[in-house]
């Protein structure tokens, strides 16, 4: 079989670059395709190139590898491109951070909902558009596959937007299988040391997941007709009491994951498969009110430890890629990747399904059909298909909604470049609770990060 064209704009992204081109050269399927690379960084483009080189020849692959710094010379013919790129992600995401923690709202990943969702959302939205647009032009039978946050309203603008565009998006943290066969883990349905899910478990399994991304939540979660959310409920609560035997982790997004996931179990009577996003979805957290925030309120995003952690990243990719690393010990680490996996699984026709985020299509009964969520679906070349989801919880409902909102109402700004959106954007999201600080984050940044936002926000 001919292996697919994939198109990887952003071949130097810190999740995505090695993933892609370890998956690239293992899958029988896309071993025979080409991997197009994309970056505008001429030096990093090199270094994905030649890391590319050496897995294909060390793997004995057959897979055509070419590059350029200009996406139009490589993207006819594709049949997938996948959007990874980000500029100086961890400088601004830290510059959003600083400034919205300046008016009282903490943010601790920064990248998808409060301030710091809305502005990456300004900031990569119009790019990603304009590759939509060479998509439509240039190969316009691709899939455009959405793997940089906020991943909902990035989605949400290629579908409001460039609706002749075929495209959906991706989060990796409901990664299939490997996140089921954690969740059973959970349950106690599995024992630990299980590698796999086995089919005649999964003929007794009725497991629900979904909503919007960074704010999914296992609904149900029925094995053999026995409801396993209680058992489910005593792990989390085990775990969550081991956090505090040590020095919880001085990191913002895993620092005491596990007794969030409880109170938000404990209120909502589901888990938070994101939580180290999730507890910045809710306002509980911030350390609003008189009552002091249990287990504590979050804390900010620490974009100094994310930038010199991409930092350390790239100097292995380095040496990967000039043979001061052996290329074996790379070629058998797994690296798995959502996107090439899901990629595999259309052109091969392997019937796999995945979370994939696409339009709601009445698989969550009582949300709206276009809404955009975070949903097991089957997958062929016809694209995401969700499985039937049961109706959204009450209370889960509205939070859903109102997140949601936000993000639909962020996309229309991210188009338009219409302040007064862009303001209805920070009212409605649930971190903000005042109108005076919200306009001023809104002045700071857009002043603050003017060199890197459209024009439109300054005339």
């Amino acid at each position: 079989m001919k292996g697919p064209k994939i198109t990887v704009i952003g071949a130097g992204s810190y999740f995505f670059g090695k993933p892609v081109i370890w998956n690239m050269v293992h899958s029988e399927i896309l071993r025979q395709g080409t991997l197009a690379l994309v970056d505008t960084d001429p030096h990093v483009l090199e270094t994905m190139m030649n890391l590319a080189r050496r897995a294909i020849a060390a793997a004995g692959a057959s897979t055509r590898v070419i590059g350029s710094i200009k996406r139009e010379e490589v993207m006819p013919d594709s049949d997938f491109v996948v959007l990874t790129f980000s500029f100086r992600n961890a400088y601004y995401r830290g510059l959003d951070t600083r400034i919205a923690r300046k008016y009282g709202i903490t943010m601790c990943s920064s990248d998808t909902i409060g301030p710091g969702g809305i502005f990456r959302a300004l900031r990569e939205v119009p790019e990603i558009l304009r590759v939509a647009r060479d998509v439509e032009k240039l190969c316009p039978d691709a899939w455009l596959i959405n793997f940089i946050n906020p991943a909902s309203v990035n989605g949400i603008a290629l579908m409001r937007y460039a609706p002749k565009v075929k495209s959906f998006a991706l989060c990796d943290g409901n990664h299939e299988p490997y996140a089921r066969l954690l969740y059973l883990k959970l349950a106690g349905i599995l024992p630990e040391t299980a590698q796999s899910v086995p089919a005649d478990v999964e003929n007794k399994l009725d497991l629900a997941i979904g909503g919007v991304n960074h704010c999914t939540w296992v609904v149900r979660c029925n094995y053999d007709g026995r409801d396993m959310l209680p058992a489910w409920r005593e792990r989390v609560a085990a775990e969550a009491a081991k956090e505090w035997e040590t020095e919880p982790s001085p990191k913002a997004k895993p620092r005491l994951n596990w007794n969030y996931a409880l109170e938000l179990m404990d209120l909502y009577g589901a888990y938070p498969t994101a939580v180290s996003h999730t507890k910045e979805y809710v306002p509980f957290f911030q350390g609003y009110g008189v009552t002091p925030a249990t287990p504590e309120p979050i804390i900010p995003f620490d974009g100094y430890n994310r930038a010199e952690e991409m930092a350390a990243a790239w100097a292995e990719t380095e040496k990967l890629a000039n043979g001061q690393s052996p290329i074996e010990t790379f070629l058998a680490t797994p690296q798995g990747d959502h996107a090439t996996d899901i990629i595999e699984s259309m052109w091969g026709k392997l019937g796999k399904p995945f979370y994939i985020n696409s339009p709601n299509h009445g698989a969550v009964t009582n949300m709206p059909a276009d809404a955009f969520l975070e949903l097991r679906c089957d997958v062929d070349m016809n694209g995401p298909h969700p499985q039937p989801f049961g109706p959204m919880p009450r209370g889960l409902l509205g939070l859903q909604m109102q997140v949601l909102d936000t993000h639909e109402l962020t996309a229309e700004a991210a188009v338009t470049g219409n302040r007064k959106t862009l303001m209805r954007a920070m009212a409605a999201d649930p971190l903000v609770n005042n109108l005076g600080d919200a306009r001023n984050i809104i002045a700071e940044l857009l002043a603050a990060e003017r060199d890197h936002l459209p024009e439109m926000w300054f005339k």
